[in-house]
């Protein structure tokens, strides 16, 4: 009995959002109609920021020629304004087992900008191709049809809906691990 109380309790949880939920209402970020998701890390006092940048953007270009990356590559680099943008594309995975893999692409637009004393670091235009092995190629939409509050949750948005909430979890996830890796990288370890 008392485990399937403890089951209940767990079900009930994951499958209703509070608004303090790391993926809950608020989560995804919409700035002028489109998906933005933002940080801005201070930098150590006194960081040279010629070298900070050329450090930043050396980091850029190994962790997006990374094997899970399936494609990557410099939009614009301005090592005058400290400021470059990636477009990178890589694979999503929601489920993996012998029997069954979920995936999806995703693309999306990395920047980082250091200026201020900080370091700004910006994901947008993000698009996913999903299925794309089955017949007719799958399906391509943007974020902006497919994690907002408005997409991912039921009317109450107490809860996700089965096909688009598996893509926001693992599109914030995507972008906490990002923003993690810049500070980490900033702070030398």
């Amino acid at each position: 009995m008392f485990l399937g109380c403890l089951m209940t309790c767990w079900a009930f949880s994951k499958d209703n959002l509070s608004a303090t939920s790391k993926y809950g209402p608020g989560a995804v970020p919409v700035e002028n109609g489109k998906v933005t998701f933002r940080t801005s890390i201070p930098l150590p006092a006194g960081t040279d920021m010629d070298k900070c940048y050329e450090r930043m953007l050396s980091w850029a270009k190994g962790r997006f020629a990374l094997p899970y990356a399936r494609n990557a590559y410099i939009v614009s680099e301005n090592p005058e304004s400290h400021r470059f943008v990636f477009n990178v594309e890589q694979t999503l995975v929601f489920k993996s087992s012998a029997f069954e893999r979920d995936e999806s692409r995703i693309i999306y637009n990395f920047a980082l900008n250091l200026s201020d004393g900080n370091c700004n670091v910006t994901v947008t235009d993000i698009k996913y191709r999903y299925e794309e092995e089955r017949y007719g190629g799958g399906v391509a939409f943007t974020a902006e049809d497919w994690i907002t509050d408005e997409e991912a949750f039921n009317r109450k948005k107490t809860k996700f809906l089965k096909k688009t909430g598996k893509f926001r979890i693992k599109t914030i996830d995507m972008k906490d691990l990002l923003f993690q890796r810049v500070q980490e990288e900033l702070a030398g370890n």
